[in-house]
């Protein structure tokens, strides 16, 4: 096969979709068999996002980030607030432009950023997909860790601004009291999320009671008006927001600060006193978060399947949503991403020289939307005709998430162009 040639990394990228959807697809039956039960499945969801995903955030930030190339993460923290930002003002546009449920704001709006994103780049190291765009010098495992720690990076940017605006994009147009309520209280939507009905959480849901970081946010956003503090302080009234925010600052530290980067992540020999044990165990616990919430995300499908059957009458498929939420995840968002991001590696030097770091920036803003809005729905009070058409939507969306292979070819095609065109001048 020529080297220009679509077919070897199409069918390489196919091959990672169909190993995630197996993965979230074993969830699924699982759950059916009953080898799993509700309340086991929400402790599961809880103890990946309380304990694993930290882990992994401190870890793979604090390995990938050091002085030499802190510099490769300024485009994705700046690419991770415009394209979430950007998502937020389409995705309200076009559900108005077609008069679709308040819901499919959020849905086309937030894409998973962490577990299906994180799963697809161990898949795609299996398949030796990214090849390609490995620089001499390089490696493919460590090319995937340092992807990995950009879409991290991304997850903590998109969620913290998902919290700010989460609820107020299920208004639709009203001055509802209950949002009013909840920042009045300090109450989050997925902190709500995980409290009503079953007691349910997902993987977006919150992490742990309030800390330092929020006390210390408020009381600098004390000298602010009450209106623009409840607007400023919104992200950080998420137990995810704080906490997520407070495992990067500490990657961060642990990867610029020489002597901390030396001790945690270098071998014993060279001075990593704590790397063998230490650091070892939390990258253990860490490399647990990805597939335990595929799997979970499968079983939570699960779920929706068992509660659309025993509802009787649960509506109609929203075929114009999900149509809709598919045009804006998985076509027009990769295509702008990918041409965006073409422009900037090819003639700049923005997004600097590393092709891993231009092929990230590509898929960042695609793939089906996260379950956060399972919990947004939650507060909005909506009917229960209207949440089995989210849970239908959100059932149709990952079954069809394997499409994205056409935005992971494009991407590396497109990464691969951009390296070849950089190479040749």
């Amino acid at each position: 096969m020529a080297d220009g040639g679509i077919v070897v990394p199409l069918v390489g990228a196919l091959q990672a979709c169909v190993s995630v959807l197996l993965t979230m697809s074993y969830g699924v039956a699982a759950q059916r068999l009953r080898l799993i039960q509700e309340s086991s499945i929400n402790d599961m969801a809880g103890l990946g996002v309380k304990l694993f995903l930290p882990a992994l955030i401190i870890i793979n930030l604090g390995e990938q980030l050091q002085l030499g190339n802190a510099l490769n993460y300024i485009p994705v923290l700046i690419w991770s607030i415009l394209y979430t930002c950007a998502s937020v003002g389409l995705a309200y546009f076009v559900s108005k432009g077609l008069k679709l449920p308040p819901w499919v704001t959020p849905a086309c709006a937030f894409n998973n950023t962490t577990s299906l994103p994180l799963l697809l780049l161990q898949s795609l190291e299996s398949v030796g997909s990214l090849k390609p765009i490995i620089k001499d010098g390089d490696t493919e495992s460590k090319a995937i860790s340092r992807a990995q720690s950009y879409f991290l990076l991304c997850a903590v940017v998109s969620k913290t601004i998902g919290y700010a605006v989460g609820p107020k994009l299920l208004q639709d147009g009203n001055e509802s009291t209950n949002t009013e309520d909840q920042e009045a209280d300090g109450t989050d939507p997925e902190t709500q999320n995980g409290t009503t009905e079953h007691g349910q959480v997902d993987e977006e849901t919150s992490l742990l009671p309030q800390r330092a970081i929020r006390h210390g946010a408020q009381r600098i956003s004390s000298m602010l008006p009450k209106r623009i503090r409840q607007r400023l302080m919104a992200p950080f009234e998420s137990p995810f927001a704080d906490v997520a925010i407070g495992c990067t600052i500490i990657g961060v530290i642990l990867g610029l600060v020489p002597q901390l980067h030396k001790a945690f992540f270098n071998k014993y020999e060279d001075g990593g006193i704590f790397n063998a044990w230490l650091t070892s165990s939390v990258k253990n616990i860490g490399k647990l978060f990805t597939t335990l919430q595929i799997f979970v995300v499968g079983c939570k499908l699960g779920v929706s399947f068992e509660k659309m059957k025993t509802s009787g009458d649960s509506g109609r498929m929203p075929l114009k949503a999900i149509g809709t939420i598919f045009l804006v995840r998985l076509v027009i968002w990769p295509a702008l991403s990918i041409s965006i991001v073409y422009g900037l590696a090819k003639k700049t030097n923005i997004v600097l020289t590393d092709p891993i770091l231009w092929f990230s920036l590509m898929l960042m803003p695609a793939g089906p939307p996260a379950l956060v809005i399972s919990g947004l729905a939650e507060l909005a009070r909506i009917s229960e005709l209207e949440k089995m058409a989210i849970a239908k939507s959100l059932t149709a969306m990952y079954v069809l998430s394997p499409f994205i292979c056409f935005s992971i070819t494009g991407a590396l095609k497109a990464s691969q162009a951009a390296l070849e065109q950089r190479n040749s001048t």
